[in-house]
């Protein structure tokens, strides 16, 4: 196996961190090269900017973790519609989000990695499905027009996990509500770009023993 793409999708909770460290470990130990990669939306190259564009449109409400999170939606939902600091702030996360890439895809395929990917265009096109409560149609567009450019994987495995059992296995979860919005969506996921569907309810040793099937069948 040489310079593969595998993405890990799922909910807070599925597995999916358990999934990749493992891959990471079973193909190290083949001797593939390999690395473990994250491009998700976590706030680095412009953080004073982006933090400080939240509190604009927000005003309230502007954090899931240490607020009411249905006062949270409620707000987001309301701000996105009168555009404006909203598009702005947008543009800022979306600029975040493509450095993101950069760094962690673009530049490890050019150096010959096999990357394992846990989280990537498709958890942000949920993400941003979720707190604007949008459709299928929005997450095509999101990920086929927004990221078109974004490097493809070659293989998409999702761990299906119930959100009950992701509930219980994290303690960080701001609400029920953010696992149960986004459950469907990473449904839709899985359908629309013929992702690996793996559970998370399983045996642990069933499940990984399947991820590295779907892995080896590349």
């Amino acid at each position: 196996m040489k310079n593969k793409t595998i993405c890990f999708i799922g909910l807070d909770g599925s597995g999916k961190s358990t999934s990749v460290d493992f891959a990471y470990d079973t193909l190290k130990a083949r001797g593939v090269k390999v690395k473990k990669v994250r491009a998700a939306y976590v706030i680095k190259v412009m953080s004073a900017f982006i933090k400080l564009g939240k509190k604009l449109v927000m005003k309230k409400e502007s954090d899931p973790f240490s607020a009411d999170y249905e006062a949270y939606l409620e707000n987001m939902r309301k701000q996105s519609e009168k555009k404006g600091v909203y598009k702005i702030f947008t543009f800022m996360t979306t600029i975040e989000f493509w450095c993101q890439i950069f760094f962690s895809i673009t530049l490890n395929k050019l150096f010959g990695y096999t990357l394992l990917v846990d989280r990537y265009i498709y958890d942000n096109a949920v993400t941003y499905a979720a707190n604007l409560g949008k459709d299928t149609s929005f997450l095509r567009n999101t990920i086929e027009k927004k990221w078109k450019r974004a490097p493809k994987p070659d293989l998409i495995i999702y761990i299906k996990t119930d959100v009950a059992t992701c509930l219980s296995r994290k303690d960080d979860i701001p609400h029920p509500l953010y696992l149960t919005l986004r459950e469907p969506l990473y449904g839709e996921i899985a359908q629309m770009y013929g992702a690996k569907v793996i559970s998370g309810d399983i045996d642990k040793e069933q499940m990984l023993n399947q991820v590295m099937e779907a892995i080896d069948n590349l």
